[in-house]
C-alpha cells in the first residue's frame, strides 16, 4: 500500500491534514513513516501517532502517558498502566492548533 492509494477517493482535506502534521513533526525531529495496509505509523524508536484516512476526515491516534481532555477526541483507550491511545478526529487543518502541537511533541518525546 503506498501513501498515494491510502488516500485516493478522500475528501482533498484528508491529504493536507496529513501533509500538516508531517510540516509540525519536521520542526519538533526526526521520525520515520511506516505504511501499513490501512493506515501509517509514525515512529521515534517507537510509535506515536497513527493516521487513518476517511472519506472526509483523518482519525489521528496520538500515544500519550495520561487521560487527554481536547474536543477533538473521540475515543481514548488505555492500552497499559502509563499508556493511552487518543483519536482525534480533524476535519481541517485548522484543528491543528497550538494545543495539540504540544501534544504531538509530549508523545514524540515520549516514544523516542
Amino acid at each position: 500500500m503506498s501513501e498515494d492509494e491510502l488516500f485516493s477517493n478522500k475528501a482533498p482535506n484528508v491529504y493536507e491534514i496529513y501533509s500538516k502534521i508531517l510540516d509540525l513533526l519536521k520542526e519538533i525531529g526526526p521520525f520515520e513513516i511506516e505504511l501499513k495496509k490501512t493506515s501509517i505509523h509514525l515512529l521515534n524508536k517507537s510509535s506515536f501517532g497513527g493516521v487513518h484516512p476517511k472519506k472526509k476526515w483523518l482519525d489521528f491516534n496520538l500515544v500519550s502517558n495520561h487521560h487527554i481532555e481536547h474536543e477533538k477526541i473521540t475515543k481514548i483507550e488505555q492500552v497499559s498502566k502509563n499508556r493511552f491511545h487518543n483519536n482525534f478526529r480533524f476535519d481541517s487543518v485548522d484543528d491543528l492548533n497550538q494545543e495539540f502541537l504540544i501534544l504531538l511533541k509530549q508523545s514524540y518525546q515520549l516514544m523516542g
